[in-house]
């Protein structure tokens, strides 16, 4: 078996897992750690000046990101929201209160259609989700690899945060050529910074 066969099986292995430790967790808990880690990210210093937040829609079993979206919107803050435009692309969108979201590829909830576009370019920090995410901030999502390509498209400078649970913080995270860590990890009750 070769290297690339190795890793491929590792983030299988890791996704079964992660995938399924996240549906374990009851309803209750998914949403009591949706808002203390929203409480954690807005006391990062890399998002006291940020005017725009990348976030996302979260799937059913990832960490919930609207009690963060409120958060920053009480705050002034812009956020946009990924649009899945085929299987290499995603589109960004302003999202703002009041706005509805449309189910889009993977059953994701993303902007619709007609939803101003925003560019990358304008925006200060982004917040991702992931499967899996170790203390080096290495991160597995779910294997299409669009943040990936966000990731290493973006200037070092403008932060990229993982939102996990606890439970989700592994001890390794498998990682080929094309995987992109991210800056900062943030779990309802920790800080992991990448050296």
């Amino acid at each position: 078996m070769t290297d690339h066969e190795d890793i491929t099986r590792m983030k299988s292995n890791l996704r079964l897992k992660g995938r399924a430790t996240r549906r374990a967790m009851t309803p209750e808990l998914r949403q009591a750690a949706a808002e203390a880690v929203a409480q954690v990210v807005l006391g990062l210093p890399e998002l006291r000046d940020a005017h725009a937040v990348g976030a996302y829609g979260a799937m059913p079993e990832e960490v919930d990101a609207d009690p963060l979206i409120q958060e920053l919107w009480s705050r002034g803050v812009r956020v946009a929201l990924p649009r899945v435009v085929d299987k290499l692309h995603i589109s960004w969108h302003w999202y703002e209160c009041g706005y509805s979201l449309c189910r889009g590829a993977f059953g994701l909830r993303e902007p619709c259609e007609d939803a101003p576009v925003a560019s990358v370019e304008e925006i200060d920090a982004f917040v991702v989700p992931g499967v899996a995410f170790d203390r080096d901030c290495r991160r597995l999502g779910m294997g299409g690899g669009y943040y990936d390509r966000l990731i290493a498209s973006l200037p070092a400078s403008v932060p990229v945060i993982g939102l996990a649970y606890e439970e989700q913080v592994v001890e390794s995270v498998p990682c080929s050529d094309h995987d992109q860590s991210v800056h900062i990890v943030c779990t309802p009750s920790s800080v992991y910074r990448r050296e």
